[in-house]
């Protein structure tokens, strides 16, 4: 087959396809029209109508949107009171907000080392991370698959500390098939930009059954205003514009159909490569437990030359002009996080062996059969040149 001169700018047979594309149809752009033309740009009904109805899809009492998953870290961490020479210890593989939302309050984030089935928090390291000083445990439920939380829940309430779920990528997953993400710790956070299975373009969502805490987060994403300028507490601007809320509105439309669609192009894709034994492929407990965010697998081996395979054959898929992506190297080799160590690779080889294997490929909803093909043939034949 021939190979394009540039990868990034047609694949091998015409096709180009980037790693996601958001899916955005006529109701979301009438939904920001009317908004338009409302005049009513900032938080309002529509903000109002999406967290009520975002959490009540989910089984949550309290619906908090912000304008960014990143913020919703934060206001969630500070509603918990958390701030400086505090410790939130996190899974060492994830997004970087994550664990940086806590240094923005002050206190350290500490890493504790992945398991290797799901990719989340390791129960079995985790204990070994809790100081007096830990005021909040952070598991990642990532690539929309659920992170080991029997264990992690167990171990937090021994402890008496509370547990921030980063939902960010899970929406309407189901851990072990019964109760959604997002609704198994003290609260929990989500995110919509557009590679998410829903977006609003950024924006965010916390959600929690504690009516308290979801006072104190309205609160602290609103300058932490009690009363019109009554300023007691520290706050600051993190509300949720109403455009995002109109859309998000539209979105929650279509929220069950994109991640049934994703569940059929992650399941089509395993069915097609289950046979590769170079690939260490998704897994899932129960059908409703993985929203497939992302299509993860681990590439283990060498290439002919002696390299990594998982190089080799992410070259391969660029040269044909197939999106790839590795989310998300380990914290604990990040600059950002220097200072809160020291920390020890010995520490963290789940994390560290997840960074050299593995990668993404394209998965959303609009992802037509062709270019699923596509997306297929071309690791296939990059693991065979590889």
């Amino acid at each position: 087959m021939a190979r394009p001169k540039n990868p990034d700018v047609e694949g091998a047979v015409g096709m180009k396809i980037p790693l996601a594309r958001p899916w955005i149809g006529e109701e979301e752009s009438r939904a920001a029209e009317e908004i338009v033309r409302s005049g009513w740009l900032i938080q309002g009904p529509r903000v109002a109508a999406f967290e009520e109805r975002f959490a009540a899809r989910i089984g949550a009492k309290h619906g908090i949107a912000v304008n960014s998953g990143s913020s919703a870290l934060l206001v969630a961490m500070g509603a918990l009171g958390i701030g400086r020479d505090d410790e939130v210890l996190c899974p060492d593989m994830s997004f970087v907000s994550t664990a940086s939302a806590a240094l923005f309050l002050g206190a350290r984030p500490t890493f504790a080392d992945i398991e290797m089935k799901y990719y989340g928090m390791d129960p079995a390291q985790l204990e070994r991370w809790i100081t007096p000083r830990t005021r909040a445990i952070v598991p990642v439920h990532y690539a929309g698959h659920s992170a080991e939380m029997a264990g992690i829940l167990e171990i937090a309430e021994r402890h008496g500390i509370p547990v921030l779920e980063d939902a960010a990528e899970s929406h309407l997953a189901r851990y072990a098939g019964g109760r959604f993400t997002g609704t198994l710790g003290k609260i929990a956070i989500f995110s919509f930009t557009p590679s998410k299975p829903m977006t609003v373009g950024e924006g965010g969502m916390i959600v929690t059954d504690d009516e308290a805490l979801a006072d104190k987060c309205r609160r602290f994403r609103n300058f932490g205003d009690r009363d019109k300028f009554d300023w007691a507490e520290l706050g600051f601007n993190f509300r949720m514009p109403e455009m995002m809320g109109g859309i998000g509105l539209a979105q929650m439309d279509r929220l069950d159909e994109a991640i049934r669609l994703r569940r059929e192009i992650g399941a089509r894709y395993t069915a097609a490569l289950k046979g590769r034994s170079e690939l260490v492929l998704p897994r899932d407990r129960t059908p409703e437990d993985a929203n497939y965010q992302l299509y993860t697998f681990r590439i283990v081996g060498t290439s002919r030359g002696g390299g990594s395979l998982r190089d080799r054959v992410r070259e391969g898929m660029a040269r044909r002009g197939v999106g790839t992506r590795l989310y998300y190297p380990a914290f604990h080799h990040q600059g950002v996080f220097a200072g809160c160590g020291p920390f020890r690779d010995e520490d963290y080889p789940n994390a560290l062996e997840f960074e050299r294997t593995a990668l993404s490929v394209p998965i959303f909803p609009g992802l037509t059969g062709q270019e699923q093909d596509y997306v297929i043939s071309s690791l296939q034949e990059a693991l065979d040149e590889a």
